[in-house]
């Protein structure tokens, strides 16, 4: 999501710089615990740009289906602006997309990657997925 944000036209950038959504979980999914609801379920304010906290590069940091709305404008063209982002900015030279091998490990970059996964395994076979995640900061821009 740099190489997103960096293509991103200036005038751009300064508006992207200056949103902020509102997250929250997602309201489909029946597997989230209630004490974990209680607990993460109210919107949290945070920036559309990410500053990395290590080396400070700016990256779109946003979930389309937990952030909603962007301040100041509707749901509906929340969506429908962060839908178009995805669509200008996600281009095949900056998508890496992992042929699985038994044994392998992927690690990312959190605050600077969008991901998801594809079901393109053999469904057929069992699967281990772990879910590590290391205790952060807060997404902020700076």
């Amino acid at each position: 999501m740099r190489a997103a944000y960096v293509a991103l036209p200036a005038d751009e950038r300064r508006r992207l710089d200056s949103l902020k959504t509102f997250n929250s979980l997602d309201s489909d999914h029946t597997d989230t615990r209630p004490e974990d609801r209680d607990k993460y379920g109210k919107p949290i304010e945070h920036p559309m740009v990410r500053t990395h906290p290590v080396h400070g590069s700016r990256a779109v940091y946003f979930h389309i289906t937990k952030a909603s709305p962007i301040d100041g404008m509707t749901p509906e063209a929340s969506k429908a602006y962060m839908g178009d982002l995805i669509d200008r900015r996600i281009q095949p030279e900056i998508v890496y997309h992992h042929v699985w091998r038994k044994g392998d490990v992927l690690i990312i970059d959190d605050p600077a990657t969008m991901h998801r996964a594809h079901g393109d395994y053999d469904r057929s076979q069992s699967r281990v997925l772990w879910r590590i995640i290391v205790e952060g900061d807060r997404p902020r821009f700076i």
